[in-house]
């Protein structure tokens, strides 16, 4: 086997392989650093790589297989895990060089501690921006995370060397972390598939009602065994929820297409020409789609942007004094308003967000499920923040909404522009429908690769 046909398995085909003996945890261990040798270093989408421990692994693996007793589900299956999502003995950095060295983390998070439980190895952490507060690859600490569908293009963010990593081949999935649309907004960019699911269904460290961890994959088949494994009830996290049951199946449902809120930048021709391919497919798929009739009446973005700046002031006022002239002025300028903010002022953009959590609901009164582009644009230098250099999520009009309210989505690639770059399309769910969601879009995926007659090649030798 070689990294090209690795790329091309699904996390059943390579479990199958494994269970028969026709594939070794230490032959993939060996592709997949072989080709993080070959490619990380344009593309910095990795870095605390642990080759000795996974080889270690990947042969204890080898055993137990040979043995007929694999120690769980994910049995040296290779996987990395986002630089803010903390593994006892690695780096945390927060993507930014305000941190200095980082802090080594000296406990397990819940979806680390259930990677392991299931026998996953975790190979690696993948690079993200200053603070999570772009959905870029541009960051202080790691610097510029490139697309390997072209290096000029940015991966997305904040879980960029996830997306870049993962399109390069590279492991068999990522968890990414979730607060405006960084799973689902590299995903979009790299042409992989993933799920921000209803809050609290992924437990997370420190508990949060906003931010979510997500499983990033090549294929959107993988997804809900991925969620399955990582999801349930955790004690450390106070907002977490148990993975709940489908009580339909999904081609029984109604699907609301939206290109557009009513708010927000104006949508890319070539996506909308995406976002009609998926409408077309999605016909095949489900049992009645419509055109989605109900927008927000306000900007919803803004008090969102709001939060941000507010989270963005915290984390950078608790950091050391010597230690704040590392923040790159972009990041702060944006962000150090809210040093000024009083009571009234936070109080305003909490009544703000919480309009648009009823907006979000309302969308759902006539739908299971929503069928929307992940952004307005298809992508943006490598080097950039964002789309708009003054607003570095202003482009996350389609994905925040979602944080907010809780709401479980997906992304999944639903072609290409003319420069050959992915474009992806968001399916959102009912909260606890996760796995209903997950199996629409596995069957969207399908029906959109021409029934899965369609090989994707992945870009094992990232283009110029």
């Amino acid at each position: 086997m070689d990294i090209l046909e690795l790329s091309r398995l699904s996390l059943a085909e390579l479990q199958g392989g494994y269970s028969e003996l026709r594939i070794d945890p230490v032959e993939v261990m060996e592709i997949t650093f072989d080709q993080i040798e070959r490619v990380n270093e344009e593309l910095t989408a990795l870095y605390d790589l642990r080759r000795d421990a996974s080889f270690a692994a990947a042969k204890e693996a080898s055993r137990r297989f040979r043995d007929g007793i694999p120690a769980g589900p994910l049995e040296g299956v290779p996987v990395s895990i986002k630089d803010s999502v903390n593994a006892s003995g690695m780096v945390w950095r927060h993507g930014s060089k305000i941190h200095g060295d980082g802090i080594f983390a000296t406990v397990d998070s819940p979806p680390v501690a259930k990677l392991k439980a299931a026998g996953a190895i975790i190979f690696g952490k993948g690079t993200m921006p200053d603070f999570g507060l772009s959905g870029s690859g541009v960051s202080s600490c790691y610097g510029v995370v490139r697309n390997p569908w072209g290096k000029s293009w940015n991966p997305g963010g904040s879980s960029a060397g996830a997306g870049a990593s993962l399109a390069a081949g590279i492991g068999m999935m990522s968890v990414g972390t979730d607060i405006a649309g960084s799973v689902r907004l590299p995903s979009s960019h790299c042409g992989l598939a993933t799920i921000k699911p209803t809050q609290g269904m992924i437990a997370h460290t420190p508990a949060s009602d906003v931010r979510s961890p997500g499983p990033m994959v090549r294929h959107a088949a993988d997804l809900e065994a991925y969620l399955r494994i990582l999801g349930g009830v955790h004690a450390a996290d106070r907002f977490s929820v148990p993975v709940t049951e489908p009580e339909r199946d999904f081609w029984e449902a109604t699907v609301a297409v939206y290109g557009e809120f009513g708010f927000g930048p104006s949508v890319e021709p070539a996506v909308q020409q995406a976002l009609e391919t998926a409408e077309t497919a999605m016909g095949r798929v489900v049992r009645r789609v419509v055109k989605g009739s109900k927008r927000f009446d306000f900007d919803a973005m803004l008090p969102m942007e709001e939060s941000f700046k507010l989270r963005g002031w915290r984390e950078y006022a608790s950091v050391p004094q010597p230690m704040r002239a590392n923040m790159p002025l972009e990041i702060f300028a944006w962000f150090a308003v809210a040093e000024r903010w009083g009571g009234d002022r936070i109080a305003g953009f909490e009544a703000g967000i919480a309009k648009g959590v009823a907006r979000a609901n309302a969308l759902f009164d006539d739908a299971d499920f929503l069928l929307t582009p992940v952004m307005p644009v298809v992508n943006f230098p490598a080097t950039e923040r964002g789309p708009d250099p003054l607003n570095p999520i202003r482009h996350c009009t389609f994905t925040a909404p979602f944080n907010q309210s809780g709401h479980p989505a997906a992304a999944i690639c639903a072609g290409f522009d003319a420069r050959g770059l992915p474009i992806g399309v968001q399916i959102v769910g009912k909260r606890f429908d996760d796995i209903r969601l997950c199996r629409l879009a596995a069957a969207l995926e399908t029906e959109i690769r021409g029934g899965g007659r369609q090989i994707r090649d992945w870009p094992l030798v990232p283009r110029d």
